[in-house]
């Protein structure tokens, strides 16, 4: 089930520069590193992680909390 208005999708389209989220995702569908966000409630952290990323380390907060914008989308 895609879902393109989950709070933490939109955050990261808009930091990544996108005004839409699917422009976001059709630019970063194909990569083989996507941009990912902190899924905790107090980090917006982004980085540049593999597409299916589902836990990756934060920088920020230092949690493996790191999601792919292609798995908070339901694409992966």
């Amino acid at each position: 089930m895609f879902n393109l208005s989950h709070p933490k999708l939109v955050t990261l389209a808009e930091a990544e520069g996108y005004a839409e989220v699917a422009d976001f995702l059709e630019d970063h569908t194909l990569g083989s590193v996507v941009p990912a966000i902190c899924v905790a409630s107090d980090c917006d952290h982004t980085a540049d992680l593999e597409p299916d990323q589902r836990a990756g380390f934060c920088e920020a907060c230092g949690r493996a909390s790191m999601k792919s914008g292609l798995v908070f989308a339901g694409l992966i």
